[in-house]
């Protein structure tokens, strides 16, 4: 009554109610108040509806547009039966105004024309236009329940990132449109897809080198190997003329040695790249060490026509005694020296400056600055001249043969020592290389100077030697015999187990095995020697002498109970000097370099 006489005539609740089939649903109940005139009764007219889809369309409109108005800048309901587009919520300013003439509508196109003409970057307008036209989100709605897409914007500050996002209401037909800043995203985005590609081309541009420098291997060892091959041929026809054979015995010797040095140039690249090689802590006299590497550059330099000099600055001399690992610094600088006699002019020159820097703590910090009269490098290959596998003046490999390997190889053998190695370079005038070491200061007592030919002698030495190959076998015990040694050679692993098991302790000082051999391998017999229930089976030197010459290799090696590994072809001085070490027990971490 209260309600009619305050002039309401309909009354409307909604209220949840249980049917009988037990289940609750949401009911709209409508009162409709009359006055009956013929007899001025008020009278009602009740009915009531199930309205649950009704209102959980709703709830799940509100829910959404709650959802976006919370992230979106700009949040619209669309309504495509009419192709209207009236506004919930719009923070940017710069987007046309709705026409508050009609309910906060404006006609969808007209809306989207006006946006897209004064707010969209000028590259994106066509793509935008074909995307939120209304007929293409109803398409792309129809299969599924949202649909976004990126594009740019102009704005005062520039352009930005936006995103615009249709979500349709299944019941209702009503779809919600939000636009969203995704500057943050897709520059996330842009700078991940960036480093992407900036991996990929490394790895390709790695492939790359890896694939040129096959090639070049391939061409380089080749080029010696034919070489050996034909002074072997020629050599045939010329069997009585000894000096005819003589010199091309040099010859193939020369050729052998440069494809030796190729190949190890892969082994100490890959032993570096692996982490597996390991540089000696000796005591070594720097100004002994200093005259030997310049006896070995002066007769290349010499060979060249190349002038090469050489001022050790007087500090050096004052306390030349130090701690490194004199091999691997002579590696390292005979790769420099050699480039820098390599890609020398005709008569040009060579110098080298050494000095010893301030430093502090029992250390002698020595600089290296050599300086030669070369091709010099041009600024673009300098700036990955350490790379592996990387080389300039490929079209003249005619004249500069090599690996590429040789400064990647000194630069890590000089970061391990601890230093830096820095180049400066002008195309027709020459390079300069700046090499910074440090070391340990020693005394002179604690050097030996043993003479060299006493401490690499196998006289009397008695060796077991496993090896499969007939040529290799009898060339290794022909070489150790004339240096005084005692060998007996079997040809399997299994035979030298058998062997060494059968003879009384002490019968032999060292084993030299083979490793890939047929009936046992020398990784199993070397295990099998190790278990043997007598004293010299752990004690006696077993060292792997083998064309297997990787870092994984010698590790495998030194795990199966080896003490030490020689790669083939033989380095003689090394393998006499590896085996008299042992057997001497004397420059042990020498040997195990």
């Amino acid at each position: 009554m209260k309600s009619y006489e305050d002039g309401q005539v309909e009354v409307t609740r909604v209220s949840r109610c249980l049917y009988d089939d037990n289940i609750t649903r949401l009911s709209k109940y409508v009162t409709r108040l009359l006055l009956n005139p013929s007899n001025n009764h008020l009278e009602a007219i009740l009915y009531g509806e199930d309205v649950t889809r009704t209102q959980e369309a709703y709830e799940t409109q509100v829910s959404i547009v709650q959802t976006l108005s919370s992230n979106y800048l700009n949040v619209y309901l669309i309504n495509p039966r009419e192709k209207t587009l009236s506004v919930i919520k719009q923070e940017d300013r710069d987007v046309p105004a709705p026409d508050k003439k009609h309910n906060n509508t404006y006609p969808y196109d007209l809306f989207l024309s006006d946006y897209i003409r004064q707010r969209v970057y000028p590259d994106d307008r066509t793509m935008l236009e074909e995307s939120l036209e209304l007929d293409n989100v109803m398409s792309v709605l129809s299969g599924q329940s949202e649909y976004k897409g990126n594009y740019r914007i102009n704005d005062r500050d520039g352009i930005h990132y936006y995103q615009f996002r249709f979500i349709k209401n299944e019941d209702s037909g009503i779809i919600v449109l939000g636009f969203l800043n995704v500057d943050d995203v897709v520059e996330s985005e842009i700078r991940h897809q960036k480093l992407l590609k900036e991996a990929l081309d490394t790895a390709e541009r790695a492939n790359a080198e890896k694939s040129n420098f096959l090639s070049r291997m391939s061409h380089d060892m080749r080029t010696p190997l034919n070489g050996i091959i034909g002074l072997l041929e020629i050599d045939k026809k010329h069997e009585n003329d000894i000096g005819f054979l003589k010199s091309n015995r040099e010859k193939a010797f020369i050729s052998a040695s440069h494809l030796l040095s190729l190949i190890n140039d892969v082994l100490d690249m890959s032993k570096i790249e692996e982490g597996g090689l390991v540089l000696n802590h000796e005591p070594f006299d720097l100004i002994r060490y200093e005259k030997e590497t310049q006896m070995l550059i002066d007769m290349q330099a010499q060979k060249n026509g190349i002038d090469f000099t050489v001022h050790i600055a007087p500090e050096i001399y004052e306390h030349p005694f130090v701690y490194g690992s004199p091999l691997h610094l002579r590696r390292a600088m005979m790769n420099i020296y050699s480039n820098c006699i390599k890609y020398n002019r005709e008569n040009g020159a060579i110098h080298t400056e050494i000095h010893a820097l301030p430093s502090h703590d029992h250390k002698l910090v020595c600089r290296w600055t050599i300086s030669d009269t070369g091709i010099g490098i041009n600024k673009e290959y300098l700036e990955k001249i350490f790379e592996p596998f990387t080389q300039e003046n490929m079209d003249a490999r005619s004249v500069y043969h090599g690996t590429g390997l040789g400064m990647s190889i000194a630069k890590a053998l000089f970061e391990q020592m601890g230093g830096t190695i820095e180049i400066s370079s002008t195309p027709g005038i020459g390079s300069t290389f700046v090499i910074t070491l440090p070391f340990e200061e020693a005394e002179e007592t604690d050097i030996s100077f043993e003479p060299e030919s006493e401490r690499n002698s196998i006289q009397g030495i008695k060796i077991l030697l496993a090896e499969d190959n007939e040529i290799n076998r009898e060339v290794a015990q022909v070489l150790l015999e004339e240096e005084g040694a005692v060998v007996t050679a079997v040809s399997n692993g299994r035979e030298a187990v058998r062997l060494f098991s059968r003879h009384p302790e002490g019968t032999f000082d060292v084993i030299l095995m083979d490793i890939m051999m047929p009936l046992m391998d020398g990784y199993e017999a070397t295990r099998q020697i190790r278990k043997l229930d007598r004293t010299d089976a752990s004690s006696i030197p077993i060292i792997a002498l083998t064309a297997n010459a990787f870092a994984e290799d010698v590790r495998h090696a030194l795990d199966c109970g080896m003490n030490a590994h020689l790669a083939k072809p033989l380095d003689v001085e090394k393998m006499i000097h590896t085996i008299a070490c042992y057997c001497s027990r004397v420059c042990i971490s020498h040997c195990k370099k």
